[in-house]
């Protein structure tokens, strides 16, 4: 699997070199990510991230899953319940929530999605479905999961600002205000 990631590397880069300057002059940056996941019979799984050089990076015990495109909504999601110890269905449901996280704070984001696990050497792919806007596991998903985080957000008690402003000890915080459109601003730093 690594042999087959340079190679991929090498073919990314070789694009760059062939099209690169023609999408520059109308002004299009070249820009790739990929992930190369699978396994060769009597090895083990491998899972790769590939960027627009050709350079890649493997999923470790300490970095075990990637996420391309937009990542900034989900991925908290996926790092407080993703360990090694996860099922696939446990990890599958983390993805999905993660995508309608996705979904719901970015515009550009939307359905169809394709879910792919691959089950470590079954050397086939045996779980695989198009999610559309009509799935009813991920309507399931959208309704639950708003719902719940509703209702710990209402339980949760609001700031006691005796507490907070005695608590003092915290270097470099940043101020954020928030405008009548909710937009958020950087009210200045302290510290």
């Amino acid at each position: 699997m690594f042999e087959v990631a340079r190679v991929l590397g090498e073919v990314i880069r070789d694009v760059h070199k062939s099209d690169g300057e023609a999408l520059a002059q109308f002004g299009i940056d070249f820009n790739c990510s990929m992930i190369l996941g699978g396994q060769i019979r009597g090895e083990g799984c491998r899972l790769f991230q590939l960027y627009s050089a050709g350079n890649f990076i493997e999923a470790t015990e300490e970095n075990l899953y990637f996420q391309i495109g937009e990542a900034k909504y989900g991925k908290p999601i996926i790092d407080r319940v993703v360990s090694p110890e996860t099922s696939l269905d446990e990890a599958s449901k983390a993805a999905l929530i993660s995508m309608d996280s996705t979904l719901r704070s970015n515009l550009s984001v939307g359905l169809p999605l394709d879910l792919l696990c691959y089950e470590a050497d079954a050397l086939k792919v045996t779980r695989f479905a198009n999610i559309d806007n009509k799935n009813a596991y991920m309507s399931l998903i959208r309704n639950t999961w708003g719902a719940r985080l509703q209702q710990v957000f209402s339980e949760l008690p609001d700031p006691d600002w005796k507490d907070l402003a005695e608590n003092k000890k915290t270097v470099n915080s940043v101020r954020i205000a928030l405008t009548t459109t909710g937009e958020k601003k950087d009210a200045g730093s302290q510290t």
